[in-house]
């Protein structure tokens, strides 16, 4: 599936702390040894990796269109960062990162 006119637009790069927990996401290059996510909804799956990888992230309205509106994606990464797998993600999609 190829949209090359769609992009994913970062905004700005931010520290994100999770409210309550004190917690933050990995940062950029932090190897995280098992993503995995199963019929996972493409934009929030976008949006997870983006939170884990400390981005903050605008997406393109048209995402919210088919053929991207209804598809949900299955994927396992290994030993790789959260922005690594965003890139991945997207690119397999036809998408771009923009920063």
């Amino acid at each position: 599936m190829k949209c090359p006119s769609l992009i994913l637009g970062v905004v700005m790069t931010l520290a994100w702390i999770s409210p309550g927990t004190g917690a933050t996401p990995s940062a950029n290059n932090d190897v995280i040894p098992l993503i995995e996510m199963e019929n996972v909804p493409f934009t929030d799956a976008i949006r997870q990796l983006a939170r884990q990888a400390r981005l903050n992230i605008v997406l393109d309205p048209r995402l919210s269109e088919p053929p991207f509106a209804r598809l949900t994606i299955s994927v396992r990464w290994q030993r790789v960062t959260a922005r690594e797998a965003l890139v991945a993600l997207l690119e397999n999609y036809g998408l771009v990162l923009v920063e």
